[in-house]
């Protein structure tokens, strides 16, 4: 009488072959993720989103600091200005540059966040004495104690009529902001001015434009080229 043969299980893959294919199948399963899902430029420049009303609001601030500063220090007289302290440059040739600043903006603490605000004061036209303070304001937004993002840059006059200071701000100009920031150097801690800036104030009729080559960004101030005549001696 024959013994039936023993019934044989089936065989089970190692355990290597086993991980192997587990490996597999989440390696397709997180590919398929990440082709789904987008994926942030970490070397994308911040967005600048501050909209012309809050702008002004937070450059209204510096002027009110600024003009504060020139009554108390200069009895009403602008010129008081080139007391400031002069910022100089690292590493380029340039002359020094004089900056007024309004820090901690709306911040909840000290330097952490909030905005600060500097205005460049750029040089007067040679042969304007009565010529009006021309300054490029830039608003650096901070977060977590560190500057997050320049996001703001426009011009703001100032001129002495009698014992009365008056102001001219221009507007926003989102284009002449992205050439600029898309010149900065990332590398860089992030102020404004920065070093390597070229702010420079040319007649381009019928006003005056503020250049800055490097980016070939342009803001104009309503400033007529008559002023100038008017102004000189």
């Amino acid at each position: 009488m024959t013994t039936p043969a023993a019934a044989v299980p089936p065989r089970r893959p190692p355990a290597a072959l086993r991980a192997i294919a587990l490996c597999l199948t989440l390696a397709l399963a997180l590919a398929g993720c990440a082709s789904r899902a987008p994926r942030s430029d970490p070397g994308a420049a911040p967005e600048a989103a501050l909209d012309e009303t809050r702008a002004r609001q937070i450059v209204a601030v510096w002027q009110r600091q600024l003009a504060d500063y020139i009554r108390r220090t200069g009895a009403g007289d602008p010129a008081v200005l080139a007391q400031l302290p002069a910022r100089r440059a690292t590493g380029t040739l340039r002359p020094a540059r004089i900056t007024f600043g309004a820090l901690d903006v709306d911040a909840s603490a000290a330097e952490r966040d909030g905005f600060d605000v500097q205005g460049l004061l750029l040089p007067a036209p040679r042969d304007a004495a009565a010529f009006p303070y021309v300054f490029v304001v830039g608003i650096v937004r901070r977060e977590g104690y560190r500057p997050a993002a320049l996001v703001d840059i426009r011009l703001v006059t100032l001129a002495v009529r009698g014992a009365r200071l008056e102001w001219w701000v221009g507007d926003g100009d989102a284009q002449a902001l992205a050439r600029y920031l898309g010149r900065r150097d990332r590398s860089l801690p992030l102020r404004f001015p920065a070093d390597a800036d070229r702010f420079e104030l040319l007649p381009c009729a019928p006003r005056w434009c503020v250049d800055e080559p490097l980016s070939a960004a342009r803001w104009s101030a309503e400033l007529q080229p008559a002023d100038l005549a008017r102004a000189a001696p």
